[in-house]
């Protein structure tokens, strides 16, 4: 192990240290990829980008099938595989997670059909507020379901669209917030439309799984799924940053050989954090910002989840990184970062197209073609901006 170099947060961890080591010489005798860009082992590793993912995704696949790929939240979407085995540990980890907080209750999911599986028990998250509500009702009338898993943006426009009706929704015991940044003042703004509620909220992603699960005792933590995954919290110049100072979220899954990820730079940004719980015997960090799902506004007021259009830009292979921000009903600006030199103009029809579709035919669109596109200055990527004088999402 000593002939593998170990990055400064694992160090004083025998486990982290001893498993970084063991996928670091594996990858480089059998993986390609790594090969390539971690070609001495014995000097500090690179951190592997979404673009170096993205730029070489048939070659990180290895010959294996991509069977799934990122939602494009942080909009730089990725394929990716799991070896046999691997979704165990996502098992477990579900599992930890309901021990946590309490045990297992009937669920309900409103969440995108395009990436989770279609049943009596789940809705697709663009539909209608009081269609939502209503599924929500009819849910718990007939299966006793009392428990409700959803993204956060979603869940913001259902309270609030609770207690402009003067309704909440008692009966709800648990709430789970998935896939997304959960800002910190949801958890009041849950409270006030369900008031018997539990919050619950998980950092994840399609690449890793679950990478934290919030503390049940001290909610301003999350604690890292340190059994299977390493957590690197990295200032600008790649060193570990201390509690309290944020800097970007570097990930290595210590048992995926298929589309290994060592030392892989989600795009998030966070904080380490020492938990004070004194239960939970695993490592934490705080303040997680990064995939957020936008809104937009359609001509008659209605919100609508950037969801709904973002498969158009995820599938189109000229471009590896986009921005929707709409500055009046029908005027919209799309960032995108081409891939390479391509013809752009089938590209630019098809989502001329969709958004004609969607708000209809006197939307105008420009084209804006960037190199890479910024973080927001809270460190986050927005897929989707409203910008819309006067109108607050």
């Amino acid at each position: 192990m000593s002939a593998v170099w170990i990055p400064e947060t694992f160090r004083d961890r025998p486990y982290a240290a001893a498993h970084f080591a063991r996928i670091v010489q594996w990858a480089q005798t059998h993986h390609p990829f790594y090969r390539r860009f971690h070609t001495d082992i014995t000097r500090p590793l690179p951190v592997i980008t979404r673009a170096m993912v993205q730029e070489h995704n048939d070659l990180l696949l290895n010959g294996h099938p991509g069977l799934g790929h990122t939602s494009g939240s942080t909009s730089m979407p990725v394929r990716v595989s799991w070896q046999p085995g691997r979704g165990t540990l996502e098992a477990e980890d579900t599992a930890r997670l309901i021990r946590w907080y309490g045990g297992p209750m009937v669920h309900m999911k409103i969440v995108a059909l395009a990436t989770h599986v279609a049943n009596d028990h789940t809705l697709e998250v663009d539909s209608p507020l009081d269609v939502q509500i209503a599924f929500i009702k009819d849910q718990h009338a007939r299966r006793g379901a009392v428990s409700l898993i959803s993204y956060p943006t979603n869940l913001e426009r259902l309270c609030r669209h609770l207690l402009e009706r003067g309704e909440t929704l008692p009966f709800i015991r648990r709430i789970t917030a998935m896939s997304e940044a959960y800002d910190e003042h949801m958890d009041d703004l849950l409270r006030q439309a369900f008031p018997n509620a539990v919050p619950i909220v998980t950092y994840s992603s399609v690449e890793l799984g679950m990478i934290a699960l919030r503390c049940p005792h001290n909610p301003d933590n999350y604690h890292i799924m340190a059994h299977k995954l390493g957590v690197e919290i990295l200032d600008a110049a790649g060193n570990a940053c201390p509690p309290g100072a944020p800097g970007q979220v570097v990930v290595t899954d210590y048992f995926n050989q298929h589309s290994t990820l060592i030392r892989y730079a989600l795009g998030d940004l966070a904080e380490n954090a020492v938990c004070d719980c004194g239960r939970i015997g695993l490592p934490a960090i705080t303040r997680i910002a990064g995939k957020m799902r936008g809104l937009l506004r359609r001509a008659d007021g209605s919100q609508m989840l950037f969801t709904s259009l973002s498969s158009s830009f995820r599938d189109s292979p000229e471009i590896r990184q986009f921005q929707v921000l709409q500055e009046q009903i029908h005027r919209f600006t799309i960032r995108a970062v081409p891939r390479g030199t391509p013809d752009l103009a089938p590209f630019e029809a098809r989502i001329r197209a969709r958004f004609i579709a969607e708000f209809g035919p006197e939307t105008q669109l420009a084209f804006n073609y960037m190199d890479s596109i910024p973080r927001s200055p809270g460190g986050k990527y927005f897929a989707a901006i409203c910008a819309i004088p006067g109108v607050t999402l």
